[in-house]
Protein backbone atom coordinates (compact mmCIF):
# COMPACT_ATOMS: atom_id res chain seq x y z
CA UNK A 1 0.00 0.00 0.00
CA UNK A 2 1.77 3.49 -1.10
CA UNK A 3 2.04 6.09 1.45
CA UNK A 4 -0.22 8.78 1.41
CA UNK A 5 0.96 12.52 2.21
CA UNK A 6 -0.42 15.71 2.77
CA UNK A 7 0.32 18.84 2.31
CA UNK A 8 0.44 21.78 5.17
CA UNK A 9 -3.42 22.81 4.08
CA UNK A 10 -4.69 19.42 3.89
CA UNK A 11 -3.08 18.83 7.80
CA UNK A 12 -4.30 22.74 9.07
CA UNK A 13 -8.35 21.44 7.44
CA UNK A 14 -7.43 17.80 9.10
CA UNK A 15 -6.92 19.36 12.96
CA UNK A 16 -9.74 21.98 12.45
CA UNK A 17 -8.09 24.63 10.54
CA UNK A 18 -5.59 25.73 12.76
CA UNK A 19 -2.59 27.89 11.90
CA UNK A 20 0.73 27.22 10.69
CA UNK A 21 2.23 28.62 13.55
CA UNK A 22 0.30 26.16 15.16
CA UNK A 23 1.89 23.31 12.83
CA UNK A 24 5.35 24.98 13.51
CA UNK A 25 4.66 24.34 17.45
CA UNK A 26 3.42 20.64 17.36
CA UNK A 27 6.63 19.87 15.56
CA UNK A 28 8.81 21.56 18.05
CA UNK A 29 7.28 19.89 20.80
CA UNK A 30 7.39 16.48 19.01
CA UNK A 31 3.36 16.13 18.60
CA UNK A 32 3.92 15.30 14.74
CA UNK A 33 7.04 14.36 12.55
CA UNK A 34 8.89 16.87 10.96
CA UNK A 35 7.59 16.95 6.78
CA UNK A 36 9.10 15.72 4.18
CA UNK A 37 10.51 18.95 2.06
CA UNK A 38 10.69 18.54 -1.74
CA UNK A 39 11.84 21.37 -3.52
CA UNK A 40 10.28 24.69 -0.91
CA UNK A 41 6.70 22.08 -0.32
CA UNK A 42 5.91 20.15 3.17
CA UNK A 43 4.77 16.86 2.97
CA UNK A 44 3.18 15.07 6.07
CA UNK A 45 2.93 11.39 6.20
CA UNK A 46 -0.58 10.40 6.78
CA UNK A 47 0.65 7.51 8.40
CA UNK A 48 2.49 9.28 10.54
CA UNK A 49 -0.07 11.94 11.88
CA UNK A 50 -2.32 8.97 12.68
CA UNK A 51 0.55 7.79 14.97
CA UNK A 52 1.11 10.64 16.74
CA UNK A 53 -2.97 11.21 17.32
CA UNK A 54 -2.62 7.39 19.07
CA UNK A 55 -0.01 8.89 21.49
CA UNK A 56 -1.76 11.82 21.85
CA UNK A 57 -4.79 9.71 23.10
CA UNK A 58 -3.13 7.50 25.02
CA UNK A 59 -1.40 10.69 26.72
CA UNK A 60 -4.98 12.14 27.38
CA UNK A 61 -6.44 9.11 28.84
CA UNK A 62 -3.76 8.60 30.99
CA UNK A 63 -3.73 12.25 32.05
CA UNK A 64 -7.33 11.74 33.08
CA UNK A 65 -6.91 8.82 34.51
CA UNK A 66 -4.25 10.53 37.15
CA UNK A 67 -5.45 12.19 40.47
CA UNK A 68 -4.55 16.00 39.76
CA UNK A 69 -1.13 16.85 40.97
CA UNK A 70 -2.34 20.50 42.24
CA UNK A 71 -6.03 21.81 43.99
CA UNK A 72 -6.44 24.85 44.52
CA UNK A 73 -6.92 26.16 47.82
CA UNK A 74 -10.35 26.07 49.38
CA UNK A 75 -12.00 29.81 49.27
CA UNK A 76 -12.33 30.89 53.06
CA UNK A 77 -15.52 33.58 52.27
CA UNK A 78 -17.53 30.98 51.32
Amino acid sequence: MPKKYLTRRQVRERYGHVSDITIRRWIDAGRIDEPLRIGNRHYFSETELDEADRRAKADYRRARAEPPKHVPPHNKSE
